[in-house]
């Protein structure tokens, strides 16, 4: 199964696990060296490494199998503290990191999710440490207010208590705070505001704009969400371009949509990038490189910029 094409998970193998996935691709495959494939790190679903046996896939999932094994997970010492009160925490989050832990993956045993740790499990432990003293549990206490995609990297913003959480959560439904990533594509991409209303499904069980839809297609306005991302490009070379783009809103997978239906998908993007044979891209060029925001409770700005990281690759 070496070099083995990504595979679409179709409508008759979503809600499957990994395992059965992998052995209805191949028939041949036994249960046992389809784990063996899952322990060597070889697997990789969307693009990121999968070792949980029993992970549950959804219809439009790409899963890939690669010739060598996949790095390992990020772990707590890839997380990088920028700021810290007793109200909030601004963090750097690694490619390849789950933001928050989803509700559907509550239930795993606790065993294997170290295999793949999200923020929200470790970040307590890096707070610890960056204070130089075992915190109380109260003051372990974190709160998630808005989200990077597991394979983006960059800033983001945590609130510590619950008054700041509500008053951090007010300031992104209200648009106030500066999110600004960095993305690199393939061809040339001039500056322009995309302006579309998202849908859950598109119909390939993927988010989607309602306005890229077949015309047969009906859409209930009510189901949908205003989407906005304003893009300039930066450079130009090779015949690829880093763009700057600043969310209006920030919907689940926003930038990779737009730039995907814009017909420029970002490079590295397993979802919504064209599919090839090819070996796994690199991670996704994909970074929010800066955040503004007032403090909850004390109003005061504050602004951070963060460093592209080396290994994404720059045109």
């Amino acid at each position: 199964m070496a070099n083995a094409p990504n595979n679409v998970v179709d409508e008759l193998l979503a809600g499957k696990t990994i395992l059965a996935a992998l052995r209805a691709w191949q028939t041949d495959l036994s249960w046992k060296a389809a784990r063996e494939l899952l322990v060597a790190r070889r697997v990789a679903v969307n693009g990121t490494m999968c070792q949980d046996e029993a992970r549950r896939l959804n219809q439009g999932d790409v899963v890939g199998v690669s010739e060598k094994p996949q790095p390992k997970a990020p772990r707590h010492t890839a997380l990088c503290i920028r700021y810290l009160d007793e109200h909030l925490v601004v963090v750097e989050k690694p490619a390849g990191m789950l933001t928050e832990r989803p509700a559907a993956e509550a239930g795993l045993r606790t065993a294997r999710i170290p295999q793949t740790p999200s923020l929200d499990e470790l970040l307590p432990r890096v707070i610890d440490e960056y204070s130089g003293r075992r915190l109380r549990h109260e003051e372990r206490l974190i709160f998630i207010v808005h989200r990077l995609d597991r394979d983006a990297s960059g800033l983001l913003v945590v609130a510590r208590t619950p008054e700041a959480r509500d008053r951090l959560i007010q300031q992104f439904a209200a648009r106030t705070p500066s999110r600004v990533y960095w993305a690199v594509v393939s061809g040339r991409v001039e500056s322009q505001t995309i302006r579309t209303h998202f849908v859950r499904d598109r119909g390939d069980g993927k988010r989607g704009s309602s306005e890229h839809l077949p015309e047969s297609t009906t859409t209930d306005s009510r189901d949908t969400q205003l989407a906005i991302t304003h893009v300039k490009p930066l450079v130009f070379r090779r015949g690829q371009t880093l763009l700057e783009c600043r969310l209006e809103t920030g919907r689940t997978n926003q930038i990779r949509i737009h730039l995907a239906e814009l017909g420029h998908p970002i490079l590295g993007d397993v979802k919504y990038g064209p599919l090839g044979n090819d070996r796994p891209p690199t991670r996704l060029a994909l970074h929010a490189i800066e955040l503004e925001f007032a403090h909850p409770l004390t109003g005061e700005l504050l602004r951070f910029e963060s460093e592209c990281p080396r290994e994404m690759p720059l045109p």
